[in-house]
């Protein structure tokens, strides 16, 4: 605990790091775009492939659904704002077209045929305990899609639009919060019973042991009421270590409230799978520098061709150190689908100086430094991560990585809140796929937006990929 201490007092006082970018990745500069041809060929190479490896969807799935509704606590706290007003009066109009009306019971559906339900009525029943509680369920609880009389919460869609995708042994792994396992658990069999298919789904916490100090204004540990040391959960990056325990040959990363409506899945479907053949091909590509390094053959025009087809932009005076070569290409693999950017530059991917070698990396606005030159070089960005990962975590002899050692440890945030009525800052690490796995060897290739429908306010399911 001591050390724990020391460490990341020393971050604290040390401030926030920034990270230096070389340059955006677009198109052509780190930046794939497959053509037609290109994305059967990988798709048919995938389909091929699949039923002899072992797969795993792995979903962050912890996140709260309060924020969907974050409009209507702030009317219920403010009725008189009308801005509040009309949004609560927009929801109303349209609750008929969402899923969510199929889990009123008759008379609440007949009130609000009728137009005889007031809006703070209506919203205390949909949020509160004494309701439907929506308000308090994680966000995965939600219902999103309606498929006739039957309506589906985004944990159930995924079990559902993996198995289309992966083999019939796929893994479903959930990262959750503890509290409602029962209750997703419960969801999920649901599924099996309707759908008579049983899944092979598991569900994990973020461990305690990797939650940050928290620090007084003096970088002393800040203590609660009762003396002890105040806790926070260290941010999302922490799921490494969850990540470290899935054992499969492919794992497929994407977030809990990412998920199309059955009917505008295809475009999605299909990416999935012809990132997963991408990174098959990437995979076999490495294999066989690998093993000609191991058996002492010559590899360094393999190495060269290598560094052409994927725009590695590995230093020509290391082709042939073989010591470089295989520590460069023994690690763990990621193959990220990136949307093109239609709103503000921001976070996304970026071309980074690591270990005096450019690197693709994908990187948080905050992580940013504000001098200008990198605020230019931001706004060239063109595209934003919306999290599509297809992951390999074993080496090329088929043994499992330990993920922990390809963490960048330089990666952090500082978070500075209040809690019981004291100043405290901790440590919060990026994004799981930022830093947690900038030593990861990582491709980008572009996708179609369609694959990106994120349900941020629960006005976001209105929206064509969630209507079917």
């Amino acid at each position: 605990m001591q050390d724990k201490t020391d460490i990341q007092r020393k971050k604290i006082k040390q401030g926030n790091p920034t990270i230096n970018l070389q340059d955006s990745c677009r198109i052509g500069n780190g930046i794939q775009q497959l053509t037609s041809a290109e994305k059967a060929h990988l798709i048919q190479l995938y389909q091929e492939r699949k039923d002899a490896l072992e797969i795993c969807f792995f979903i962050p799935a912890s996140g709260s659904g309060s924020r969907m509704f974050s409009d209507f606590y702030a009317y219920l706290s403010e009725p008189e704002n009308l801005d509040l007003q009309k949004a609560a009066q927009n929801f109303m109009a349209n609750i008929q077209n969402l899923a969510i009306f199929q889990k009123l019971s008759d008379d609440w559906k007949e009130k609000i045929r009728q137009n005889a339900v007031h809006p703070t009525e209506f919203l205390h029943y949909l949020l509160s305990e004494q309701g439907l509680n929506l308000g308090n369920l994680p966000k995965g609880m939600i219902p999103f899609h309606q498929y006739g009389d039957r309506v589906l919460n985004p944990f159930q869609e995924h079990l559902i639009q993996g198995s289309t995708i992966g083999n019939s042994s796929s893994q479903f792994h959930f990262t959750i919060n503890k509290q409602f396992e029962d209750e997703i658990k419960a969801s999920l069999r649901q599924v099996e019973q309707d759908y008579g298919v049983t899944y092979n789904f598991s569900f994990s916490e973020q461990d305690p042991d990797t939650h940050s100090i928290a620090f007084t204004p003096d970088l002393e540990p800040a203590a609660n009421g009762s003396g002890k040391i105040i806790t926070r959960p260290a941010g999302h990056g922490a799921l490494i270590k969850n990540l470290n325990k899935i054992i499969a040959d492919l794992v497929f990363i994407r977030n809990i409230d990412n998920m199309q409506h059955q009917e505008k899945a295809t475009a999605s479907n299909q990416t999935r799978q012809q990132l997963a053949g991408a990174l098959l091909r990437f995979q076999d590509d490495i294999r066989e520098i690998l093993e000609k390094v191991t058996n002492n053959e010559n590899f360094s025009e393999d190495v060269r061709s290598f560094n052409e087809t994927y725009d590695m932009r590995i230093p020509d005076d290391l082709f042939g150190d073989r010591e470089f070569v295989l520590n460069y290409f023994n690690r763990p693999l990621r193959v990220c689908g990136m949307v093109k950017n239609e709103g503000a530059p921001g976070g996304g991917p970026f071309w980074v100086k690591n270990n005096g070698y450019l690197t693709r990396q994908i990187i948080e606005k905050s992580q940013i430094d504000d001098h200008p030159e990198q605020i230019k070089l931001m706004e060239t960005a063109t595209h934003f991560n919306p999290v599509e990962l297809v992951c390999s975590v074993r080496d090329y002899t088929g043994n499992k990585f330990d993920l922990s050692q390809f963490v960048d440890e330089h990666q952090y945030f500082i978070v500075h809140k209040t809690q019981e009525g004291k100043s405290i800052q901790y440590i919060e690490q990026p994004g799981l796929w930022n830093g947690a796995m900038a030593h990861w060897l990582t491709l980008f290739y572009e996708i179609d937006s369609a694959c990106f429908s994120p349900v941020k306010t629960v006005m976001d399911l209105l929206k064509p990929a969630h209507q079917g």
